[in-house]
């Protein structure tokens, strides 16, 4: 069996993008899909914390939403070093309206991910990102770890809510 380093060496920008259409919409390879988990979830529980000293769902994507305009911004040249509104920014208006348009910014802010991904070629996953030592490549498999990562913390978060 192949390990993740050789399959990542592997993978061409097309099926990376895949990879990353899967991970946010559906058919992920490790359970549901960012949006998947966030379906039906109403402003209240997205803002609530049922884990003492753990992020809400709603902190979650707005690090995600950040982090994913840090990397699309890295991906097109930018040395950005992190989010300008913060690592896990403050959630300020609690209303259903807010959470509808913070859900749109994380869309958002995915697809753009996708074109810049999409835009690159085969060759330029072997190029150093503007000001880091690691290559394209490196950068977008951390980019898919994240994403799954937070979905999981999501997931659990998610269970809080059927007690």
């Amino acid at each position: 069996m192949k390990g993740e380093n050789e399959m990542l060496e592997e993978m061409n920008i097309v099926d990376i993008v895949d990879e990353l259409k899967r991970i946010h919409e559906d058919d992920a390879w490790h359970g549901p899909a960012l949006r998947e988990l966030l379906f039906g979830v109403r402003a209240e529980q997205a803002a609530v914390r049922p884990i003492p000293n753990a992020h809400s769902i709603w902190e979650l994507v707005l690090h995600i939403i950040g982090w994913e305009n840090v990397f699309r911004l890295r991906l097109e040249g930018h040395p950005v070093s992190t989010p300008p509104e913060g690592d896990f920014p403050p959630v300020e208006d609690t209303s259903q309206q807010a959470w509808a348009e913070t859900l749109s910014r994380l869309d958002d802010s995915h697809a753009q991910l996708i074109n810049i991904v999409a835009g690159l070629s085969d060759s330029t996953l072997q190029a150093k990102v503007a000001g880091k030592d690691y290559t394209t490549r490196f950068l977008i498999s951390g980019i898919v770890r994240h994403h799954v990562y937070h979905a999981g913390q999501i997931a659990l978060l998610k269970k809080a809510f059927s007690k």
